[in-house]
């Protein structure tokens, strides 16, 4: 019975990934980038190694997203003054812009995901996903 709901969970993500793929595509977003705007949207400052930390990415892939949006105009990283070797990652105005856009993509999904669902019925389902994430964490 595990086994089935995490083939759910693993094919749920799937399809995010993909309805999320096809609706950046146009704004030439393309891997992790979405999730580094949205972190950033909500921890201005942030570094590059506290988002790779925060959604389990390797270093090199959250540096390489985070140039890509600094090349595209919509991040700016300036130099840690307490670390020169870290970057803190600020939104610039097209990066604000661009939230409108990820929140909508998100919304459609969660929109699709949720149809059919009671308020409370969701309120389990995010109280139960939140334990699963909690035991994802626990050192074996």
């Amino acid at each position: 019975m595990l086994h089935a709901a995490l083939s759910s969970l693993l094919r749920i993500d799937r399809h995010r990934r993909r309805a999320l793929r096809k609706a950046l595509a146009p704004c030439q977003y393309v891997g992790t980038m979405h999730l580094i705007v949205r972190y950033i949207s909500r921890n201005p400052g942030a570094s590059q190694e506290e988002i790779a930390c925060f959604f389990a990415l390797d270093k090199a892939s959250a540096a390489r997203d985070a140039k890509r949006l600094e090349d595209m105009g919509h991040i700016r990283r300036e130099i840690d003054p307490s670390n020169r070797r870290q970057y803190r990652l600020y939104l610039t105005e097209a990066g604000v812009e661009m939230l409108s856009v990820i929140d909508r993509a998100y919304e459609d999904f969660q929109s699709r995901l949720a149809a059919g669902f009671s308020p409370e019925e969701w309120a389990l389902l995010t109280e139960l996903l939140a334990r699963l994430e909690e035991n994802s964490q626990k050192e074996l």
